[in-house]
């Protein structure tokens, strides 16, 4: 069972406390921030209804507003009896045991990302609410805790820039791919199942057609279609953060066929920029930009951020790998519900 960080001035009787746990490792398991909503992957949907059915088998216990993000869970609840030190001990330790078996089998089963043998960081916080105005703030905060995920975070995409940024108004092609293949020629064996764009998918994107309808590329089930995009002669400028290795060939392409593109760097722009890119910015066929200065280095929860400007910036996705219940995955099926409503 977790040890809380309690303040010891606190009588825990009986009340109402404000919950934090944290993910293992701060990494983001349970889904990823669309808009202003938490969208939950299926570990993260677990652990909301493991929660919800936690009063039923807990005499004594409520709970009240909570909210499961991305890498960490805030809960209101009131304990009373007389007993709630050993109560909210007692439950958390419960919710934590048993949230991380079903972490354990969806793990097993490829269903969820893997961060290692813990779900949760070993401790826990609470905090006693000493009155009804503090009680509603809570709540506030709580509910609000999606929405101003980011907008606490991170400045504007383009805060820092270099190049032609009227791309930025152009109908852009996104590709986005999770880490861990290359575009290596063919097919690549993968424990997940998935595949790899084949080459010639690869090649007529980078080529100039005639006029055409192009639909989002995916990897196969289940990954279908998001959008489509009409293609009037040139090809429109591809925008991505060029993190992952295919996004990484993308970009290579890109450069050799100069091709438009719009570079959005989750870590900063790179300084020095090879001069390659320097010639495409200067040309005005390019567009680098960031939130952050040169050098911060990248940030999970800023180029999960990224990529979801990225996505929402497109007029056209393509996908490559993508990591079953990752972050991106969360993002696509997400924008796949909306765009069939």
């Amino acid at each position: 069972m977790s040890t809380p960080l309690r303040n010891p001035n606190i009588d825990y009787g009986d009340g109402w406390f404000f919950v934090t746990i944290q993910v293992s490792l701060n990494k983001s398991v349970f889904g990823a921030i669309v808009g202003e909503e938490c969208v939950l992957n299926e570990l993260g949907a677990a652990v909301h209804d493991a929660w919800i059915a936690h009063p039923a088998h807990n005499p004594g216990l409520y709970i009240d507003t909570f909210v499961v993000m991305p890498n960490h869970f805030h809960a209101i609840v009131r304990v009373t009896g007389g007993n709630g030190i050993n109560l909210l001990s007692r439950v958390v330790g419960s919710f934590k045991s048993y949230t991380s078996t079903l972490y354990r089998k969806l793990k097993e089963t490829r269903k969820c990302v893997d961060i290692g043998t813990k779900l949760w960081q070993e401790s826990y916080y609470d905090n006693l609410i000493s009155s009804h105005e503090e009680l509603l703030n809570i709540r506030n905060y709580i509910q609000n805790n999606p929405r101003n995920w980011n907008r606490d975070r991170f400045g504007p995409v383009t805060t820092y820039c270099v190049g032609n940024s009227e791309l930025l108004n152009r109908q852009l092609v996104a590709f986005v791919a999770s880490e861990g293949r290359a575009l290596d020629g063919g097919q690549c064996p993968h424990p997940d199942g998935g595949q790899c764009l084949h080459p010639h998918e690869i090649k007529q994107w980078m080529l100039p057609t005639s006029p055409a309808t192009h639909s989002l590329v995916t990897t196969g089930a289940p990954h279908p279609p998001f959008y489509s995009l009409v293609v009037t002669g040139v090809l429109p400028p591809v925008i991505s953060t060029f993190t992952s290795a295919q996004e990484r060939e993308i970009f290579r392409k890109c450069l050799r066929k100069e091709r438009a593109f719009v570079w959005v760097c989750p870590g900063g722009i790179p300084n020095p920029l090879p001069p390659r890119i320097v010639a495409a910015c200067e040309a005005g066929w390019g567009f680098v930009c960031s939130p952050v200065p040169s050098g911060t280095g990248v940030n999970k929860q800023r180029a999960i951020w990224c990529n979801q400007y990225v996505i929402r910036h497109a007029a056209s996705v393509w996908a490559g790998h993508i990591c079953p219940s990752g972050s991106l995955e969360t993002i696509l099926t997400e924008l796949k519900g909306k765009e069939s409503i």
